[in-house]
């Protein structure tokens, strides 16, 4: 006979006998509730889902959406090590950027036009939470996004 448990034998035993009149084990072994453990692992513990905070999104407004020139002043802040994001649409409405900035916690919109680019050389630079706005030229922007999230974009002199 081959090596088997004996309560297993006698579990059988009993049941195929009819010897065991009450109801059988609802389990042998155990059972592990990883989602009820993982509910209550410490906070340390756990993984964080936003170790990266975006401080800026990069906007249009008209213009096709602008896309080339979205990307473009994109990679221009991330050579800055400044974090930004776009909408990865072609032709997002000012809504949808928005509501992508607020569904992702981003408080500073760098806002490109039509008319900004082609005849300005010029971005509007608008903080939500603060409600402030300033239109800044292109050239200086990299500057004073610098300047502004080094006092958390509350210096009142850089709104002036």
């Amino acid at each position: 006979m081959p090596a088997v448990p004996s309560s297993f034998l006698i579990l059988t035993r009993i049941s195929l006998t009819g010897g065991l009149k009450s109801n059988p084990p609802g389990a042998a072994g155990s059972s592990l509730a990883l989602e009820t453990i993982l509910q209550h692992a410490s906070l340390d513990s756990r993984p964080h889902r936003y170790d990266i905070v975006t401080n800026v999104l990069v906007c249009s407004r008209g213009g096709g959406g602008l896309l080339i020139e979205r990307m473009e002043l994109l990679a221009e802040l991330w050579e800055e090590n400044i974090r930004a994001e776009f909408v990865p649409l072609c032709d997002p409405s000012l809504t949808e950027q928005y509501e992508y900035a607020n569904e992702h916690d981003i408080k500073c919109l760098v806002i490109i036009t039509d008319t900004g680019v082609s005849q300005k050389d010029s971005v509007k630079v608008r903080h939500l939470e603060l409600k402030k706005e300033k239109e800044v030229e292109r050239g200086n922007l990299v500057k004073f996004l610098l300047e502004a999230m080094s006092s958390q974009f509350r210096n009142p002199s850089i709104w002036n």
